[in-house]
């Protein structure tokens, strides 16, 4: 199979009608005719919106902890939890066991009063809770801040863009907006579309301030729903019906300066194409893409939320990393909120 035009494939080839520089940049390709961040840090910028986190919000982040009290957003990374279809399950499993130690091992013969347990790891990056790094959605050939597609290789992962320019990121003031509580309606109705006038509805029953450089955590409940003994076409339901953000959500990230969006949902985005002659999953395009937005996905936000309405505190530091894994276009982590 060729290529005919982007990621439409055909018998025939077609070559492309954009050059690349040598900083590896499309030349004649795609920008953004919307609102975008190419260009607002630099032309080399590579951590798109965690450049608003800076040493003054992570002090003012720091100042939120009161109680000392630690939430970790994440769901256990076994075969129990939600992913989509085509990542497989984790695999788990061990290289050295305390039953070869005392059944008896020839590993032992080397120190037999030293005995230790090892274990191994396999898993898709994005295939539990999760960010997604700029080099993971690509649109006509192009990504974040207008570096080219093949920038990323099977070979080599993503040369530019990759997660380990934000091992030192996410580390900052975050609020959580609770619209599954503020909309009444818990969780939200499959395919509910979140715009600027829910999450300004849901920050002013709160009493939450938003402020620049803030991480956004969304709580739709929805994962409430997730049943790990779904058939495959209820999986393909239940992830195809997920409510989420609309477009019209981007311009209040654009006009609040926040730094990342999270969700306890598979994509963030709506689920249900708003206009199905848009591009196709045009929140993770026009965060991603255009304005190098991180989006986290999976995050348990049910505890959290229970304690953020006990106490009224909807806002609180937030610690969550990616693995430093270089080359990579997306990463697992252990979100931990401090109130």
């Amino acid at each position: 199979m060729g290529r005919e035009d982007y990621a439409r494939y055909a018998t025939s080839w077609s070559a492309p009608d954009y050059s690349v520089d040598d900083n590896g940049k499309v030349v004649g390709g795609y920008e953004p005719e919307g609102p975008n961040n190419w260009g607002r840090w630099g032309d080399d910028d590579q951590r798109g919106t965690q450049n608003l986190i800076g040493p003054d919000q992570r002090v003012r982040a720091a100042s939120l902890v009161q109680s000392g009290k630690v939430f970790s957003l994440a769901l256990p990374i076994d075969a129990s939890g939600p992913r989509f279809h085509t990542r497989p399950a984790p695999l788990h499993w061990f290289l050295m066991a305390g039953s070869d130690q005392v059944v008896g091992s020839p590993y032992s013969a080397a120190d037999p009063d030293f005995q230790w347990n090892d274990d191994m790891f396999q898993m898709p990056l994005q295939g539990s809770t999760q960010w997604d790094g700029f080099a993971h959605v690509i649109y006509r050939d192009t990504m974040y801040n207008g570096y080219w597609a093949g920038n990323v290789t099977a070979f080599g992962g993503a040369s530019v863009l990759g997660m380990e320019n934000h091992r030192e990121s996410f580390v900052g003031r975050a609020v959580l907006l609770d619209l599954a509580r503020s909309e009444g309606s818990d969780p939200l109705a499959p395919a509910t579309v979140i715009d600027s006038a829910m999450l300004d509805r849901c920050a002013e029953a709160q009493g939450s301030s938003v402020e620049p450089g803030d991480i956004a955590l969304i709580r739709t409940g929805y994962m409430a729903l997730w049943d790990p003994s779904f058939t495959p076409d209820q999986q393909g339901e239940y992830f195809g019906g997920s409510p989420g953000l609309g477009v019209d959500a981007l311009n209040w990230c654009d006009r609040n300066d926040i730094s990342a969006v999270a969700s306890d949902t598979i994509a963030v985005e709506v689920m249900v194409p708003e206009d199905p002659t848009a591009r196709k999953h045009p929140v993770h395009c026009g965060a991603l893409v255009d304005r190098g937005l991180p989006l986290g996905e999976f995050w348990v936000l049910d505890d959290l939320a229970a304690d953020c309405a006990a106490d009224s505190r909807h806002e609180f530091m937030l610690v969550a990393p990616p693995l430093n894994i270089p080359g990579a276009v997306g990463s697992p982590l252990n979100p931990i909120a401090i109130k």
